[in-house]
């Protein structure tokens, strides 16, 4: 009986992942069908997911949760975090964060992956319980050295802040380095800014170059304005033309400072052609947007225009 459900959950996951067969929804709905009616756990939360995407079978909410449940109370650990998922975000059912804690807790004591991010954040931000830096911590660093990338720039932070953790900025580099190669642009800032500054590692501007363009590139924006600064710096032609197409991105993402720079490039006639209309235009949406420097300058030139 056992073996007879398996292959049809097996076959499940081929016909559903297309492994080694044409990807077919139905066929995976149906054989998971079968491997439910014996009471197979695998089975039930494959079935599940299919009912909440609506793949194979008519989407139904309350079939997708009453098949998670069976395969959760069983104790298998995938339906144990989608249940703990459709508690914290309220699909289908009342939100409730006590629940969905409870439920992550059961799939990450599994080892499962996705449970042990999200009670880090949970007990993070206080979702469901109480602030617990401490405990946060604890699952954050699990699953880092399971490899996921969040966990890595979090524990990463927390470590940098003392934060639920001793302060230690060797543990704090590392973790930041880890989640930087796998893409977080916020951890690629980071680990920018610790080259650029040379107060935590070796000072190393090549470095800093990579690290702030590859989060600049990815759309972080206090990315793009210190690579426009690195290219400013660098007083050559080249140099400022880098600069203006930084400043001129992050301008565009309603960074007041980097309007301000873009500003003052226009007047200045560095990286571009000066354009004095250009620049005032520049500094004034950078003084509606709190920039103090800014404000100075389109006062004065409202004063010379009265």
């Amino acid at each position: 009986m056992i073996e007879d459900s398996s292959a049809d959950y097996e076959m499940g996951i081929r016909y559903e992942t297309g492994q080694g067969v044409e990807q077919d929804y139905v066929k995976a709905a149906e054989n998971y069908m079968k491997a439910v009616e014996k009471g197979h756990a695998g089975a039930q939360c494959g079935l599940a997911g299919m009912y909440m995407a609506g793949r194979g079978v008519k989407k139904d909410h309350q079939e997708g949760i009453r098949l998670f449940r069976l395969s959760a109370y069983q104790g298998f650990s995938e339906a144990q975090f989608n249940l703990g998922m459709i508690y914290w975000g309220g699909y289908g059912i009342e939100q409730n964060y006590i629940e969905a804690r409870e439920w992550f807790q059961k799939a990450a004591e599994k080892d499962n992956l996705g449970a042990m991010v999200e009670l880090g954040m949970m007990y993070f931000y206080g979702q469901g319980v109480e602030i617990n830096y401490v405990e946060s911590a604890r699952w954050f660093l699990r699953s880092a050295e399971k490899g996921d990338a969040l966990s890595q720039f979090k524990i990463g932070f927390m470590y940098e802040e003392g934060t639920g953790v001793q302060k230690d900025m060797e543990q704090a580099v590392r973790w930041y380095k880890e989640s930087a190669l796998q893409n977080t642009p916020e951890a690629q800032f980071k680990i920018a800014t610790f080259n650029y500054e040379g107060k935590v590692v070796k000072k190393d501007d090549e470095a800093a170059f990579k690290w702030y363009t590859l989060a600049a590139e990815a759309g972080l924006v206090p990315a793009m304005f210190n690579l426009a600064m690195l290219y400013y710096s660098k007083g050559t032609d080249d140099g400022y033309k880098d600069a203006f197409k930084w400043y001129r991105k992050a301008a565009e993402q309603n960074d007041a400072d980097a309007q301000f720079f873009l500003g003052r490039m226009y007047f200045e006639g560095k990286g571009i052609e000066s354009n004095t209309q250009e620049a005032i235009t520049w500094m004034k949406v950078s003084a509606d947007n709190g920039n103090e420097y800014a404000k100075e300058i389109v006062s004065k030139a409202e004063k010379k225009c009265q």
